[in-house]
């Protein structure tokens, strides 16, 4: 382990030639040596959301990348030590990308799932190409993390009726749909599990009209024969009118409508329409009661630098 001195620099250029002042931290980081850069932050905490990269990741951003939970874990454990604001895990890179669009480009299931918990606003904040964290999870990230953010928090999400959100269905740049950005990023499970959710999302298409069939048509890699036909009939079917249940909407429903019965219940106490206001019930029912109040770059290069 080695100790970082508070002052060290280094010194890069981007392509426009611009010097750029990067923290030694992360020297150490890329090391692995993530005992040193912890040590740093514990005792340079306010400098815990400082760029460490040309691109302006700070070390939270460089946490995410790395499969182990750890690094992650004690940066969170400063935040909430030192009582940092949640704006510090907000903070976006060059691309607006916050550390949750990081852990969903990277395939972090365990950092998506710590971040998220913590500061639920991170889902529906937008990069700068008009990408929220789980539009990037539809296109770069496994079936397994989209299915995560939606169900964990579904007010973030989608609305009662389990339509995705406004802000998640289409990025700003080119109108491209979050339904296209898993088929170009060949998530075809992914683009299955959202249209099990919101059939409407096959009707969207990108400035240039561009569908989601088209896309999938002139995408020969998409027949190979690693990938079951079954699933393209499957995608093609969905362009029907036709009901189809679906084990995460199914959830998410169950989840909305316990939100509503808990909000309701909430409303009626404070109005004296429900139980007797000394009667709180058990402590386990209060806390069932909080618990359900909280329910409530798709391919790299493609529009990014």
């Amino acid at each position: 382990m080695r100790v970082i001195n508070s002052h060290a620099t280094i010194t890069c250029k981007t392509a426009e030639i611009e010097v750029i002042e990067v923290e030694a931290p992360y020297g150490a980081a890329m090391e692995g040596d993530w005992q040193s850069v912890i040590d740093y932050y514990r005792e340079h905490f306010k400098k815990i959301d400082s760029p460490v990269t040309p691109s302006k990741d700070t070390v939270i951003h460089l946490a995410v990348q790395f499969k182990t939970e750890q690094p992650l874990k004690a940066l969170l454990e400063i935040l909430k030590e030192r009582y940092l604001p949640e704006a510090f895990l907000k903070k976006g890179n060059e691309f607006g990308n916050t550390a949750l669009h990081e852990a969903t480009i990277h395939g972090n299931y365990e950092a998506v799932r710590i971040l998220v918990e913590r500061c639920p606003d991170l889902i529906t904040i937008s990069n700068q190409f008009g990408e929220t964290p789980l539009f990037t999870a539809a296109g770069f990230a496994d079936t397994e993390i989209v299915e995560l953010l939606i169900t964990s928090k579904p007010e973030k999400c989608v609305h009662d009726k389990c339509r995705i959100l406004s802000i998640h269905r289409k990025r700003m740049v080119d109108n491209l749909s979050i339904l296209s950005a898993a088929i170009i990023g060949q998530k075809f499970e992914t683009a299955l599990l959202l249209l099990e959710l919101d059939e409407s999302l096959a009707s969207l298409k990108d400035r240039n009209q561009i569908s989601t069939l088209q896309l999938l048509a002139e995408m020969p890699a998409a027949f190979e024969s690693e990938f079951p036909m079954g699933m393209f009939e499957r995608l093609i079917y969905y362009r029907l009118p036709v009901p189809h249940p679906c084990e995460v909407k199914l959830k998410v429903k169950s989840k909305v409508e316990s939100c509503r019965r808990a909000r309701k219940e909430v409303g009626d106490l404070e109005s004296g329409q429900g139980r007797n206001s000394g009667d709180l019930g058990s402590d386990s029912e209060r806390n069932q009661r909080g618990g359900l109040l909280n329910y409530l770059k798709v391919l790299k290069g493609i529009g990014h630098k």
